[in-house]
């Protein structure tokens, strides 16, 4: 999302993530959503969210379909900010936790299963958990509060937040580096990325003109360097974060930038496709997420959310209704690898925040965004 204050400026290897969203009026002006839902406010450029009645595979041990689907979808983007990152998906239970989506079966009655039990889009990952924070500015206090319901943050940088001691790894909170931009070296990644490191997000959000701002051509042209990086290391390798976009863009529509990045990126290696959305309806989120795993086919990383695209719903107890929608929607589909709230600290909509000013506090918001189910 667009920088604008609040959370994390990142800066990062030959590059930095400018912090804070831009705010619900400054983004895209997508429109559509289910039952008149998901309509941006704001900017230029209008797109439409494809048909959704993608199903979900079965869930990990607990035997029961996740799916969506839905209408046309759509919503607003944003720019980058600050932010924190997390693990896997949740433990199935009833026995070990199904692979590939398929139902856990035979075990005995209440165990707990392995790592990413909601089928699908698993993961052996430090906390088992798909939920975490996009933010940069944490405290080990922050952290250690946030543990308790998170397994993953990123901070829009290729190293952990500055703010931060050493000890962050005894929290079991992973750290997920990015490579915000196209201003990058890999010398600088070897220094900067944390041995280690299972995951390489990339370019943020980069059909926006205020953000990565890179076309479909000249991100798959550098490529290749983050391709070798990864393998050095190897990490997996997620998509650029698209979202809708208003102005200005080098592409509006999300879809269509990624459509155009694997024809220009023939044989490279991506392992997971990314995005952003600030709609504020399950029926809309539904619908999204539908369309990106029947159109690329492959395990999603939200790596932000949080209502902000409908001045009406942001408010103390929208947020928190949407919240609820929301992970329940996340947790159960098993095409959803990992997602992260935006946002910790964002002074120019504090409403999403999940941290309190004071250090190590969570809002009413992060307590419940820690509690609920997996």
């Amino acid at each position: 999302m667009a920088g604008a204050g609040g959370a994390g400026a990142a800066t990062g290897s030959g590059g930095g993530a400018a912090g804070g969203r831009a705010g619900t009026g400054g983004g895209a002006g997508a429109t559509g959503g289910v039952g008149g839902t998901g309509g941006a406010t704001g900017g230029s450029g209008g797109a439409t969210g494809g048909s959704g009645g993608a199903t979900g595979g079965s869930g990990g041990a607990t035997g029961g379909n996740a799916g969506a689907a839905g209408g046309s979808g759509g919503a607003g983007g944003g720019g980058g900010q600050g932010g924190v990152a997390g693990a896997s998906g949740t433990a199935g239970k009833g026995g070990t936790a199904g692979s590939a989506g398929m139902s856990g079966k035979g075990g005995a009655s209440g165990a707990s299963g392995t790592d990413g039990g909601t089928g699908g889009a698993t993961d052996g990952g430090i906390a088992s958990r798909k939920r975490g924070i996009a933010y940069g500015y944490h405290s080990d206090a922050d952290l250690t509060a946030l543990s308790a319901g998170i397994g993953w943050w990123y901070n829009w940088a290729p190293r952990p937040d500055g703010t931060l001691m050493s000890g962050y790894p005894r929290l079991g909170v992973e750290y997920v580096p990015m490579v915000w931009g196209g201003n990058f070296d890999v010398a600088t990644l070897e220094r900067q990325v944390p041995a280690g490191a299972k995951y390489l997000l990339t370019f943020n959000e980069p059909n926006f003109g205020a953000q990565a701002n890179l076309t479909p051509a000249q991100a798959a042209a550098l490529w290749p360097q983050i391709e070798t990086f990864a393998k050095s290391r190897g990490m997996k390798l997620v998509s650029p974060a698209v979202n809708y976009c208003g102005s200005p863009c080098n592409e509006t529509d999300p879809f269509v930038w990624l459509q155009k990045f694997f024809a220009a990126c023939t044989g490279c290696q991506v392992d997971y496709v990314a995005m952003h959305w600030y709609a504020c309806t399950r029926a809309a989120l539904t619908t999204t997420l539908a369309r990106y795993e029947q159109q690329f086919g492959k395990p999603l990383w939200v790596t932000e959310f949080s209502c902000l695209d409908e001045p009406a719903r942001v408010n103390d107890a929208g947020e928190l209704a949407y919240m609820r929608e929301a992970v329940a929607v996340l947790e159960a589909d098993p095409m959803v690898f990992r997602y992260a709230w935006f946002s910790g600290r964002f002074a120019s909509q504090p409403v999403v925040n999940l941290l309190a000013p004071t250090s190590g506090q969570l809002t009413p918001l992060g307590q419940q965004y820690v509690t609920l189910p997996r």
